[in-house]
């Protein structure tokens, strides 16, 4: 019969320890790529937010460029920032309370 050495109760130990420290390792490092996932995703929100915001005014910009040569514009302008009117136009004026 042969003789079956029994493994010392010191290795399952190790055993056990290494393994619990590598599930420990990569419970971290799971749990570091879930922030950075979080921090990627709120900073794509904010990067959107902005390219709406970027896309609007330049919306604008291109139709007060449109608008610029136009005597309509300049009508609108000269009414509008500078109270001027045309000739013959009648100003009523009211006072506000």
């Amino acid at each position: 019969m042969k003789h079956r050495s029994k493994k010392s109760p010191v290795w399952k130990v190790i055993v056990f320890v290494f393994f619990v420290i590598v599930f420990a390792m990569v419970l971290v490092r799971l749990n570091k790529d879930r922030q950075t996932r979080a921090r990627v995703e709120q900073r794509s929100k904010e990067l959107d937010v902005m390219a709406a915001q970027a896309s609007a005014e330049y919306a604008d910009a291109v139709e007060r460029s449109r608008k610029a040569g136009s005597d309509d514009y300049a009508e609108e302008i000269a009414r509008e920032s500078l109270g001027m009117v045309m000739p013959g136009e009648t100003v009523y004026m009211t006072s506000e309370t």
